[in-house]
């Protein structure tokens, strides 16, 4: 199995960049009261981003299905989801939760333009797709914090409306424009 990495500039600039995010969806406002033993996630977090934020440029060809080259192909992804898995489990405090959101954005979007190559990084280069990812991260993060009873009778409607704003402004994000 092999795996082409990123050129090592980036390649740290992103491994750092998921370090970061991996430390700070363990909630490092709340390390001081914890006993020592429970510091144990945030290294391994860290430790374990090290290894898993490297984007990968070409992905590692895997011979049969077993779960180590599974996660080998699918590294980033994985680490994506267990930053969100890992912020569930232990919920940040508000500012902490738009932190953590607007680096993590940042980190996928620099992976995707790594992965993808020149057109890619041309996507990020106009405005209103950057726009339109943090916008639509900022309405999910709201919604996400705004205090609502689960069976109140706005709870549905606030949740399908964010869901709402975050397809349009990828709809809008994405669709090509046509020049006169």
């Amino acid at each position: 199995m092999t795996t082409t990495t990123a050129p090592s500039g980036v390649d740290q600039l992103a491994r750092y960049l998921g370090c970061l995010v991996a430390l700070l969806v363990t909630d490092p406002t709340a390390w001081a009261g914890r006993p020592t033993v429970d510091l144990v996630l945030p290294l391994a977090a860290g430790l374990a981003a090290w290894f898993a934020a490297t984007p990968l440029t070409a992905r590692p060809v895997a011979l049969g299905f077993r779960w180590r080259n599974r996660l080998s192909r699918h590294r980033n992804t994985a680490f994506a989801v267990m930053c969100v898995v890992l912020a569930a489990f232990n919920p940040p405090p508000g500012w902490l939760a738009a932190c953590d959101t607007a680096l993590l954005l940042t980190y996928l979007l620099c992976v995707d333009a790594l992965a993808a190559g020149p057109p890619a990084a041309r996507l990020l280069r106009r405005p209103l797709v950057l726009l339109c990812a943090y916008g639509a991260s900022a309405v999910a993060l709201t919604a996400a914090l705004l205090p609502v009873a689960p069976t109140g009778p706005w709870a549905r409607l606030l949740a399908a409306l964010a869901l709402a704003g975050a397809a349009a402004a990828v709809i809008a994000a994405l669709t090509p424009r046509r020049r006169p």
